[in-house]
């Protein structure tokens, strides 16, 4: 069945304007490539020119020469002819009743393709390692218990390292043997007295909080702090929880790590909190920072 649409009059009288016109815009292209000055009329016949200004003026012209005037008149005489009148006339009335994205002076813009991404190979799975919740040190992980046999000859060996530092049993009958939660005096002269509960459990020492809590704020947060550190593992040997409370023999002229300060800054409370390193900042020997609570959550 034959295309009734390319077969129309209509149809194929636009084609053969659109035809002339594209004929006129490439010869319009190529004299654009003819020097300007054999165009372009003299302003006054008065004025002497130089031949080698104006060529076309020139008696005997190169045959180059000759032949871009000629294609310049040609060129003139087609648009004056009835056809490319006729054509032209079409698009401008054509151009009047649509002129949607028709704008000549509009500077092209290139586009520049994307490549297309690779896509990632996925990724192996990592398991996270669940993070650590105690306050203290890996290390002391290992530091072995303290077992209820041994307990009183442990309290005698601790309370000859520092004479200013003294653990004490309390109990109710001393010939009775020791039974289950058992209740130490820990004290540092003219400092602090913290009591603790000591319990076995798995053949490790189960440390308990405070027995009782003071009047004053600086030990209610000295309180708070070493309480928090227990509690964040409760199974941690004795041995290192005395070694803790042996830090806060200088509470009250220790300067904060962060600061440097001994009271801190937004209350004035010492340097209660402690967080062990494994570096001290003299560079000797590990162990446990004084810092102030508040400087913690910097």
């Amino acid at each position: 069945m034959a295309d009734t649409t390319q077969s129309s009059p209509e149809l194929l009288t636009l084609q053969a304007k659109l035809q002339i016109l594209n004929e006129m815009n490439a010869r319009l292209q190529a004299l654009r490539k003819i020097p300007a000055h054999l165009v372009r009329q003299p302003k006054s016949t008065n004025i002497s020119l130089s031949p080698s200004l104006h060529p076309v003026l020139h008696p005997h012209p190169e045959p180059s020469l000759r032949q871009d005037i000629q294609d310049v008149k040609d060129f003139a005489e087609t648009v004056r002819s009835e056809k490319v009148q006729e054509a032209l006339v079409h698009a401008r009335d054509s151009e009047k009743k649509d002129k949607s994205d028709l704008d000549l002076h509009r500077p092209r813009v290139i586009r520049k393709r994307k490549r297309q991404s690779t896509p990632e190979s996925p990724r192996s799975y990592n398991n996270p390692q669940p993070q650590r919740t105690s306050l203290f040190s890996p290390a002391h992980d290992s530091v072995p218990p303290v077992n209820i046999s041994e307990l009183i000859d442990f309290v005698r060996e601790f309370n000859k390292t520092n004479p200013k530092i003294r653990l004490q049993i309390v109990a109710a009958d001393r010939h009775r043997p020791l039974v289950c939660p058992i209740l130490v005096r820990f004290t540092i002269r003219d400092i602090a007295t913290v009591f603790l509960t000591l319990d076995s459990k798995d053949d490790s020492v189960l440390i308990k909080p405070p027995h009782s809590h003071s009047d004053f704020i600086v030990f209610q947060k000295l309180s708070q702090q070493v309480t928090k550190m227990i509690l964040s593992q409760p199974q941690i040997s004795v041995r290192v929880v005395l070694e803790l409370l042996c830090s806060y023999q200088h509470v009250f002229t220790q300067r904060c790590t962060y600061c440097e300060r001994i009271l801190s800054a937004e209350a004035p409370i010492p340097a209660v909190a402690r967080v062990w390193s494994d570096k001290a900042s003299d560079g000797t020997t590990p162990g446990w920072q004084p810092w102030h609570p508040t400087c913690l959550q910097r």
